[in-house]
């Protein structure tokens, strides 16, 4: 007979490998998966692992939608970009941005949040409607590795010639300044809406 620890650690396994599946099936798949629960370490010398219910889940985000695969096409997940870096996932637009994470071979990844351009872009570039910020918690003051700069620019042609193509979205997304005023003195910017 199963335990309940047994039975919860089995379910556990079940549903992320459901999520795997159907993610794969689907081409959907995100570095950031929906937290089903935390596997932790052993607990004793049983070898039995306990899994923990997931934590609460975050406050309703302010404009939420999927994520705009048009604006970024024909790159897609996976897709070399250029300069060493590769898109890894492209998330929907939340709380006035959507997050294009870049990843190397070395497994270095940066987040770059697509804004909207207002006439001051903040970002290191940006498009006629699109400001593209890279997010390294250096606030404006650190610089930027030239193949990684290289490469956000390489995206950045490619949002230009899709963003008259996809206005809904652009629609949605905020300033980087508007972003600051709205969420940074809410919560610091590593643990809140500036994700």
């Amino acid at each position: 007979m199963l335990s309940r620890r047994e039975l919860i650690g089995k379910a556990a396994v079940g549903a992320a490998a459901t999520l795997a599946v159907t993610a794969a099936g689907t081409k959907v798949a995100s570095a950031r998966a929906v937290p089903a629960a935390t596997i932790e370490p052993p607990d004793g010398l049983d070898g039995r692992t306990a899994v923990r219910p997931p934590a609460d889940p975050p406050p309703a985000a302010v404009g939420s939608s999927p994520p705009p695969w048009a604006l970024v096409s024909p790159l897609g997940a996976g897709s070399v970009v250029g300069h060493g870096w590769r898109l890894v996932d492209l998330g929907p637009v939340v709380d006035g941005a959507c997050v294009v994470t870049l990843q190397n071979a070395r497994g270095r990844a940066h987040r770059i949040h697509l804004c909207r351009n207002d006439g001051t872009p903040q970002g290191l570039v940006y498009t006629r409607r699109v400001d593209l910020v890279v997010m390294n918690e250096g606030y404006g003051d650190l610089p930027t590795e030239e193949r990684l700069a290289q490469a956000v620019a390489e995206l950045a042609h490619v949002i230009a010639a899709n963003e008259a193509t996809v206005p809904g979205c652009l629609a949605e997304l905020l300033p980087h300044t508007e972003r600051l005023r709205r969420y940074a003195a809410a919560a610091p910017p590593t643990a809140g809406k500036l994700r």
